[in-house]
């Protein structure tokens, strides 16, 4: 079952892949690029859908995005 959670303004959906890995999916944006899904589970050790939500929170906390000329 998928989660979409809402973090730095943008919707996040954490999903178990069709190996069992916990994957963050981000919302479709005009600034989409390499970071449109994330292993959660390879980069960070996510083995719930759970724990993925909390590293997609916990990242976004960590690392808010900054309002200005070069970041939108």
């Amino acid at each position: 079952m998928a989660k979409t959670i809402k973090a730095a303004g943008q919707a996040h959906t954490v999903k178990k892949n069709k190996k069992g890995d916990i994957i963050v999916d981000h919302a479709k944006s005009a600034n989409a690029g390499k970071y449109d899904k994330i292993n959660l589970t390879k980069k960070g050790g996510s083995k719930t859908i759970k724990q993925g939500v909390k590293a997609v929170k916990d990242w976004h906390k960590d690392n808010p995005h900054k309002k200005g000329k070069d970041n939108g």
